[in-house]
């Protein structure tokens, strides 16, 4: 009989394209990832994968089955979304991935106060920058800023807005004066966070004119709060999301430039497949994160 074990450790396999990544995301040994594929391709009789030092790739047997298995995979997943939903308390798995800064500064306790209030759900947070495909990462929940057009593909619930402020630290506008309008940036140190960015920062003055601005500076980032820290330590003029900023602008660590022009703002989403059978968990814990940030987030509080 097959194990259907082995067919979700091939799959993670040919996903990963490397059986230590698989193994670390199923959480198992890499000796029995590399077993699981080695019986399934025993009991097939047919040879799933290449392998060389290097690489491993599908087989054509191999991309034909780790298509089935896919399928079965999608199947068993929403026969387990259907069995939860007959539970008389939310319970069962729900998997989550966000973005770091976000994720390590807001999410991890709303997760704290969701987990308290439904004792019987579990969570697998998986923070990283890149955003995964749904279908084959395994997350039920994505939780990212986007751009609306960026999700017609999913289902996406708005949860709050995102905003930008350029800002810098009272020690470096010591050194150098506060630029007043968004050109004098260019003699300016500027610190770019480049996961958000298309190497362009635009303002919008109080008449709606539009300002563009090509940042040049020393210190680039794919992390929000490394942008953050390198503001606090002096080192020039950031753009940074409010939910990084906040506390920082409140304390007086930081201070706003260029409070006369408007950053575009961008929205944060939870973002799912189409399920008419989603688990009422993870339809709970959607809601409870709209209900923790909204439109007026506390993040946002008491700023400009």
């Amino acid at each position: 009989m097959l194990d259907l074990n082995e067919f979700l450790t091939f799959s993670a396999v040919a996903e990963e394209k490397s059986f230590s990544r698989a193994a670390e995301k199923l959480g198992i040994s890499k000796a029995l990832a590399s077993k699981h594929v080695a019986d399934l391709e025993h009991a097939l009789g047919v040879r799933l994968l290449h392998r060389t030092t290097r690489k491993i790739g599908l087989t054509t047997a191999g991309a034909l089955f780790h298509e089935r298995c896919r399928q079965l995979i999608a199947h068993a997943e929403e026969a387990r979304h259907e069995i939860e939903q007959f539970r008389s308390a939310p319970g069962g798995l729900i998997r989550v991935s966000s973005a770091m800064a976000f994720g390590r500064r807001h999410l991890v306790p709303a997760i704290s106060r969701f987990l308290a209030r439904y004792p019987d759900v579990s969570i697998d947070l998986d923070l990283t920058q890149s955003f995964p495909d749904l279908v084959t990462a395994g997350a039920d929940v994505v939780i990212r800023q986007a751009d609306e057009p960026l999700l017609v593909a999913l289902v996406a619930r708005r949860l709050a807005p995102v905003r930008w402020v350029a800002c810098a630290s009272p020690g470096y506008l010591a050194r150098h004066a506060a630029p007043s309008t968004p050109a004098e940036l260019a003699g300016h140190n500027c610190l770019v966070y480049y996961v958000n960015s298309r190497g362009e920062w635009t303002f919008t003055d109080a008449a709606c004119r539009v300002h563009t601005v090509r940042p040049r500076g020393n210190f680039k980032a794919n992390s929000a709060d490394a942008v953050l820290h390198a503001a606090l330590g002096d080192l020039g003029i950031g753009v940074v999301p409010t939910f990084a900023a906040g506390d920082a602008l409140r304390s007086g660590a930081l201070v706003q430039v260029l409070a006369g022009y408007r950053l575009p703002e961008r929205g944060l989403y939870a973002a799912y497949l189409p399920n008419p059978t989603m688990a009422h968990s993870t339809r709970l814990f959607v809601g409870f994160l709209s209900e923790c940030f909204g439109e007026t987030p506390y993040w946002d509080r008491d700023l400009p």
